[in-house]
């Protein structure tokens, strides 16, 4: 692996140009040969875009590389955090103060979370929000800024100067209207040419960067990507994205997960790849609640392919059998699906309802407020996860009737 790419990738990642890193670093993964740095820079650039999964992954392998180092434990801790598993993410920031006593953000996280008292919904908020990017492996100061305010100054002595002629020949100048973020990052997110001309791994077409990059190589860097699982012809890949844009666009984030999720598992190229990992990490800016989901999912449809439905929400009615109250708050029960009204089992699915969705404090004491009763029907509300070869539902919310024994229509 020249030496260069990685310095490369580096550079690309403190101008945050994550997509383009983790494409650089995939493309050319088989140069390193176990390298911490180079799994170090991949979970970090994967961390950046929210693909935490990756993420993840990638500062494992680095772990196995190193055990110990301060980008490695931060980008670990704040996975931790997103998790729920805060005990261990204090642990690895004290590990961090341990290592560097200064460290700034280990000391800001921890002060974080002693102030959230462990509320799981306060943390989500700050992810909800970016503002748990504050928390992240640090990456300096962004040249492009520093470059972009030069500009900007120029720019502005220069409009200064002119205005005065631009106010002469036009008594009413014309305003530009400005650029809307969004609409901004949902035209960068289109495939480019070359993406459209060879979509799959077997056609990868080197961008301009790595070709500039890989100065003094061979030129032609094998596409390196995430093991396959879904193989999908060019027209597939390209109408499967165009799709999942099209439903960022409308809003419907649960059927646009979907179509992400399919690209992820498939033989796209890593540029798209990453594309897909920039519009999932932009899903779910509100989340979903009773009444307000989009796209719903059968459990017909997810017992057949979990994987293809890993993250998204689904709302499944039935009824409650082994309910558990585990010592740290928490509840899990099965949720027979379908049967709510006694007729037909469609199921049965785990549910994990975490401390913080379960009990609350009140006068300093804390009281459950999810009471569940195994003899009426149940709604639930829940985040499909893969587990092996099948899934379990994260519960959000549930709701069974207060009185009688049919659910209350919540559709709007």
């Amino acid at each position: 692996m020249p030496k260069s790419v990685l310095q490369f990738a580096r550079k690309l990642m403190k101008r945050r140009k994550f997509s383009r890193a983790i494409s650089l670093l995939e493309n050319n993964g088989k140069h390193y040969g176990g390298s911490y740095e180079y799994y170090l820079a991949l979970g970090t650039s994967c961390l950046y875009v929210g693909d935490y999964g990756s993420a993840w992954n990638y500062y494992e392998e680095a772990r196995k590389i190193k055990v110990q180092g301060t980008e490695l434990y931060l980008g670990q801790a704040v996975i931790l955090l997103r998790r729920g598993e805060t005990e261990r993410a204090v642990q690895y920031y004290l590990d961090i103060q341990g290592m560097n006593p200064s460290n700034p953000v280990a000391a800001d996280a921890l002060e974080f979370i002693r102030k959230s008292n462990n509320n799981y919904d306060v943390i989500s908020a700050y992810f909800d929000s970016g503002k748990i990017e504050k928390f992240y492996p640090p990456l300096g100061m962004n040249p492009d800024l520093i470059r972009n305010c030069i500009l900007a100054g120029l720019i502005l002595g220069l409009c200064i100067s002119s205005s005065f002629i631009i106010g002469y020949l036009h008594s009413r100048p014309k305003v530009s209207k400005p650029v809307d973020p969004k609409e901004q990052f949902l035209q960068d997110m289109r495939l480019s040419e070359g993406e459209r001309l060879s979509p799959s791994q077997s056609g990868y077409i080197p961008s301009a960067s790595s070709q500039q990059a890989l100065q003094g190589g061979d030129g032609s860097p094998d596409d390196v990507a995430a093991p396959v699982t879904v193989q999908l012809s060019d027209s597939e890949i390209k109408a499967s994205y165009d799709k999942a844009l099209d439903l960022v666009i409308k809003e419907r984030d649960n059927a646009a997960h979907v179509e992400l999720n399919r690209l992820l598992r498939s033989n796209a190229t890593s540029s798209i790849k990453a594309k897909a990992s920039d519009l999932l990490s932009s899903l779910y800016k509100i989340q979903p609640a009773f009444g307000n989901l989009k796209d719903n999912f059968s459990y017909k449809e997810v017992v057949q392919d979990p994987g293809l439905y890993d993250g998204c929400y689904v709302e499944w009615k039935g009824r409650i059998a082994n309910p558990v109250k585990a010592d740290d708050g928490s509840i899990s029960f099965d949720l027979l699906e379908g049967y709510d009204s006694k007729v037909v089992l469609e199921g049965i699915v785990k549910v994990y309802i975490p401390e913080s969705r379960t009990r609350q404090s009140i006068d300093g004491t804390m009281v459950y407020i999810v009471k569940l009763d195994t003899e009426k029907p149940v709604r639930v509300l829940g985040c499909v996860q893969q587990v092996g070869d099948s899934f379990i539902l994260n519960g959000v919310s549930v709701n069974q009737p207060a009185k009688g024994d049919s659910l209350e229509d919540l559709s709007r």
